[in-house]
């Protein structure tokens, strides 16, 4: 029985041991990673008081191709890009073509081939113009002939040979006949008749008959351009018997062009008149071509669910063509609200921030060039650079090119300081 005891009594006191050793342990452990979390956080302190910097020979800064300028301003607050297609400028383009039936008796240009405003482009061989053109001829006879007998009229009542009735009858029919040549005359110029032929023909009052009389019926009607420019269809072929409101030619000035462009449902707040708008083309890269907006349609189309905008690009260059892929960029500028700009690769990711590098102000005894890499915080991407909302005051002169290699310099160091020799 006391044996029994006695082992029950030291197995108890050998637990009671081992749960004190257990507790001493621990607090040891807690202790220790107290401490060590102190050290850190002291570590961490050291870190931030220290910012990172690269401390670069200056003779080696221009070779590593680092460029160093001041953070720019820019009164754009907002940015568009719209996908589209250039197209010809409808309203410097003429679709040409006869007026009356006829067969295509000479072609005079071709493809591609620039033309002038009045320039004939084929001649046709139109039955309904030579009987427009004798109309023509005996309504001015007949007027020329009324004309005499009014003439003749006004000088017998002078006389008075014949009464004031006969005198006004005699001037209606000068008029009447009149009014027929003038009709005959519109309607040979409306078909193509050059304006000058015309009259040649008619020998209007207003001037006196050529000596040969009024003129001889043209065998071909011409059909001509209304406007200049390039000749970018033909549908005309010698012989074929062509119908009027047939288009036989497509003569544009390629001066101008229409840029067509779509905007998604989401970008209609940012579309304006008063938008700039510029045109780029891969085809192109690095050449922009302003233009302005001229038209934004006043609904969506229900299957693409686009805004179609039209702007007018110049093309004095000739480079652009109709048809051509484009992209155009419209920027809304606000000019009382300007927000600083950097260029794009002036930020950089730095453990997870985005920071620029910034020139320190040479110290006493430094004979390095001295950047800070700095926090900012960015904005959204325009083309004429990142915007910085916040970490600069714009007085700074910061790295604009290389500041990638900065990082990898300053990676290397690892301890929040770096020297580049």
């Amino acid at each position: 029985m006391s044996v029994s005891a006695d082992r029950r009594s030291f197995g108890s006191g050998r637990l009671v041991g081992l749960a004190v050793l257990l507790a001493a342990l621990t607090s040891w452990a807690c202790q220790h990673a107290h401490d060590h979390e102190e050290d850190l956080s002291d570590a961490l302190d050291h870190l931030h008081e220290h910012a990172w910097e690269v401390h670069v020979e200056p003779e080696l800064v221009e070779p590593w191709g680092i460029e160093v300028g001041s953070p720019g301003r820019t009164d754009v607050v907002a940015e568009v890009e719209l996908p589209g297609v250039l197209g010809t400028n409808e309203n410097r383009t003429a679709r040409v073509g006869p007026l009356v039936a006829g067969q295509i008796a000479r072609v005079g240009v071709d493809l591609g081939q620039r033309v002038q405003a009045g320039q004939t482009l084929a001649t046709l061989n139109a039955p309904e113009f030579t009987r427009v053109q004798t109309a023509l001829l005996r309504a001015s006879a007949q007027a020329e002939l009324s004309k005499k007998d009014f003439e003749r009229a006004v000088s017998l009542r002078e006389q008075q040979a014949i009464e004031e009735r006969e005198l006004l009858r005699r001037r209606s029919a000068y008029e009447q006949d009149l009014a027929e040549l003038k009709a005959a005359e519109l309607l040979l110029l409306s078909l193509g008749m050059d304006v000058e032929r015309v009259r040649e023909m008619s020998g209007s009052p207003a001037q006196p008959l050529p000596p040969e009389g009024p003129g001889t019926v043209e065998p071909f009607l011409p059909i001509r351009t209304p406007i200049s420019g390039v000749v970018l269809s033909r549908d005309a072929v010698l012989g074929d018997h062509v119908e009027p409101g047939r288009t036989l030619f497509t003569v544009s000035d390629l001066g101008t062009l229409w840029a067509l462009l779509d905007a998604y449902e989401h970008q209609v707040p940012y579309l304006s008149r008063e938008a700039e708008v510029v045109v780029r083309t891969p085809l192109l890269p690095g050449q922009d071509f302003p233009g302005r907006v001229t038209f934004i349609a006043d609904q969506v189309d229900q299957e693409l669910r686009t805004v179609q905008v039209r702007a007018e690009v110049p093309n004095s260059s000739g480079l652009l063509k109709p048809n051509m892929y484009v992209q155009g960029l419209l920027r809304v500028r606000s000019p009382g609200e300007e927000r600083m700009v950097v260029p794009p690769d002036a930020l950089v990711l730095l453990e997870g921030h985005q920071v620029v590098f910034v020139e320190k102000p040479p110290e006493p005894g430094e004979r390095h060039t001295v950047f800070e890499a700095r926090e900012v915080t960015p904005g959204e991407l325009l083309t004429v650079g990142r915007v910085i909302l916040a970490g600069l005051d714009g007085s700074e002169r910061l790295v604009t090119k290389g500041a990638f290699l900065l990082k990898a310099e300053l990676t290397k160091g690892a301890g929040g300081h770096d020297h580049v020799h």
